[in-house]
């Protein structure tokens, strides 16, 4: 499958300071049932990224990434979304850090409460 102006953008931000370390990998299949695939994943942290382009509009593009999200959820995975329609360099180097921020901050065992 040919990859989106979006994945490519992001693929070359995420590459021109690449995070030492960690396993980035394009098109990781989790789930082998489905046979459901990420755009770029770190399987060791269980971080996904998708950028959500023309099928993520359509009711049947829509119910099948939410079944796939749901399940990754339920797998322990975290899942970060870009919208493909807002690709270009600066918005990619954006998302890059975006993710090193998430990598590098895993999340709470529990939610903060004022209570």
């Amino acid at each position: 499958m040919p990859r989106s102006k979006a994945e490519e953008c992001l693929a070359a931000a995420l590459e021109a300071e690449p995070l030492p370390g960690w396993d980035l990998t394009r098109e990781f299949q989790f789930d082998k049932g489905r046979r459901w695939r990420f755009d770029f994943a770190f399987p060791s942290q269980r971080l996904a990224i998708e950028c959500d382009g023309l099928r993520h509009r359509t009711a049947g593009g829509a119910i099948t990434d939410m079944e796939k999200c749901n399940e990754a959820t339920r797998q322990g995975w975290r899942v970060l979304h870009f919208p493909s329609s807002r690709a270009n360099p600066t918005s990619a180097r954006r998302w890059a850090t975006f993710v090193l921020e998430v990598l590098c901050c895993p999340p709470s065992s529990a939610p903060d409460s004022d209570e």
